[in-house]
């Protein structure tokens, strides 16, 4: 039934395909186009725009000139008195009459800035002039910002102070790679030890460097490229006492023995003293008591105790070396 069907279905109608639309011979042949300006007509080929790629600032600077001296104060163990060192130096070298500016990528606290800013109030509190550093604030915080920012300051500047959080961080390591003088603080304590050696309680051996002095060789390599001298690796012993005691003559014995192989050089810090725990807070030093004499009098064993600390760290300062001269000093 099925093909039957089929057989008399009903075809559909075919319809008959448009005819072509005639041609209008009236519209031939088109105009001519103007003939396309060849090169062979000018005595010289146009001069088309080179594109204009402007060179960022921090290219510019001369590779013979000027070149800011970068000073980074880290070390991933905390309290250890980074900020406070840091800042007594920066100010130092504002005493001496060097161009400085100063950098806190310690994102959390801020302690380096936070003393600045408490400086400034100090100057409008008291209504003196005190010397300080410019201030470099990061708006991104990364390290390609940090890395922008200290190529520009070393046009500027003669030192750039650098306070680096107790944490291992990508910025920090920017940070560490792009120093000239790395300054770690260190407490006499064997936790302190921990970050830059392993020593063995028994036989006071070294067994292996620590997460810090490890990091610290892994960028020393490849940062030669942009410094002219050697990395130079100081470790500072802060809050020693006068007579040092049985830990503490220890903890000194295994510093001498990481030294030579983690390659860093020991100089003496600051103590414990209850001046600097007071002024810090109000973003001032020791020298600006001559200054402000209704806060104190100058001490001279403090005093001494600084200059010592910055002579031992051995800076490319010709004014700082002068300032800080036993001879110098009254």
């Amino acid at each position: 039934m099925g093909f039957i069907a089929r057989l008399f279905r009903r075809k559909p109608k075919r319809t008959a395909l448009p005819s072509p639309r005639a041609f209008d011979d009236s519209q031939w042949p088109p105009a001519p186009l103007s003939p396309a300006p060849s090169y062979r007509s000018f005595d010289s080929p146009p001069a088309f725009p080179e594109p204009v790629q402007e060179t960022p600032a921090w290219m510019k600077y001369p590779v013979g000139g000027q070149r800011g001296h970068i000073i980074v104060f880290a070390n991933e163990k905390g309290g250890v008195g980074k900020s406070t060192s840091a800042f007594h130096t920066c100010i130092a070298l504002c005493n001496a009459g060097e161009s400085v500016a100063a950098l806190d990528v310690d994102l959390r606290q801020l302690t380096l800035h936070h003393a600045l800013w408490a400086r400034q109030e100090s100057e409008r509190e008291f209504g003196v002039k005190l010397p300080g550093p410019e201030q470099i604030l990061l708006a991104q915080q990364n390290e390609n910002e940090l890395e922008e920012k200290l190529r520009m300051a070393r046009i500027h500047h003669s030192f750039i102070i650098i306070d680096v959080g107790g944490h291992d961080s990508p910025i920090a390591r920017k940070a560490i790679f792009m120093a000239d003088t790395i300054i770690t603080p260190v407490n006499d304590s064997f936790i302190d030890l921990d970050m830059l050696g392993r020593i063995d309680p028994r036989t006071g051996e070294l067994r292996t460097l620590g997460n810090f002095a490890r990091l610290v060789e892994h960028l020393k390599e490849p940062g030669m490229a942009i410094r002219p001298k050697a990395l130079d690796w100081v470790v500072m012993q802060n809050r020693s006492r006068n007579f040092a005691t049985k830990n503490e003559r220890k903890v000194l014995d295994a510093l001498e023995k990481i030294a030579p192989v983690a390659g860093f050089r020991l100089v003496p810090g600051l103590r414990e003293r209850v001046t600097y725990r007071e002024l810090f807070p109000m973003g001032l030093t020791l020298f600006d008591l001559e200054a402000i004499p209704e806060l104190g009098k100058l001490q001279p064993n403090a005093r001494e105790e600084i200059w010592a600390m910055l002579r031992a760290l051995n800076l490319p300062s010709e004014a700082l070396a002068k300032a800080i001269a036993p001879s110098a000093i009254p």
